[in-house]
C-alpha cells in the first residue's frame, strides 16, 4: 500500500515535469563558498569546509564546473585495534580536491551536478587518501542582483581514506556560495 502511494507520487510529479515546458539558462561566473559536511562514518563530527569554484557555460543548460575546495573532517578521536601497535587513534582529516564537475540546470533556480575529483587527504602529519572519488549534488540559485547570486547546495564528495581511517568514506555537504555572474540575469 505505501508502495502504491510512493509510485503514484512519483508518476504524477514526472507527469507535470514533462508537460511543463521551462526555460533555463547557464551562466559563465566565478565564486566562493562555505559549509558544513558530515561524513557518512561513525569516526567523525560534523566539519566544515571551503571552495572556490567557477562555471564555463557550455549551452543553454549545461555548464563545467571547475572548482577548488578545502574539507576538514573532525574526527571523534576514537581508538581502534592497529596492524603494527596496539591501537591507533583515528585523526582529525584535512581533504583539498580539485573537481570538473558537469552542471545541468532545470531552471535558472534548479540545478544538478557530478563528476570526479582529484584529492590528498591529510591527517595526524601523513597523507591518509590521494587519489580520485567523485561528487555529486543539487542546488538552487537566489538571485541577489543583476549579477550575482546566492547558491545553495547539497552534494557529497567520495574519497577513500586508508591506513586507520575508515575506508572508503561518502560525505554529505551542505554549501552556500556567493557567485558573480559574467553574463546579467534575465
Amino acid at each position: 500500500m505505501k508502495n502504491d502511494f510512493v509510485l503514484k507520487g512519483i508518476f504524477i510529479i514526472a507527469f507535470i515535469f514533462s508537460i511543463n515546458k521551462t526555460y533555463s539558462q547557464s551562466r559563465s561566473s566565478i565564486g566562493f563558498g562555505y559549509g558544513i559536511n558530515k561524513p557518512f562514518s561513525d569516526e567523525y563530527n560534523t566539519g566544515r569546509g571551503g571552495k572556490l569554484q567557477g562555471a564555463i557555460a557550455i549551452g543553454n543548460k549545461w555548464a563545467v564546473l571547475p572548482a577548488l575546495a578545502y574539507e576538514g573532517l573532525s574526527s571523534k578521536h576514537r581508538v581502534l585495534p592497529g596492524e603494527y601497535s596496539y591501537y591507533n587513534q583515528v585523526n582529525n582529516v584535512d581533504l583539498v580536491y580539485l573537481g570538473a564537475s558537469a552542471r545541468y540546470s532545470f531552471t535558472n533556480e534548479w540545478f544538478a551536478k557530478a563528476g570526479p575529483i582529484i584529492y590528498a587527504a591529510g591527517g595526524n602529519e601523513d597523507l591518509v587518501g590521494l587519489g580520485i572519488g567523485g561528487s555529486a549534488g543539487i542546488g538552487y540559485n537566489l538571485e541577489m542582483s543583476s549579477h550575482s547570486t546566492l547558491e545553495l547546495s547539497l552534494g557529497t564528495e567520495v574519497i577513500d581514506l586508508r591506513d586507520n581511517h575508515t575506508g572508503t568514506t561518502p560525505l554529505a555537504a551542505f554549501k552556500v556560495a556567493y557567485v558573480f555572474n559574467f553574463k546579467r540575469l534575465q
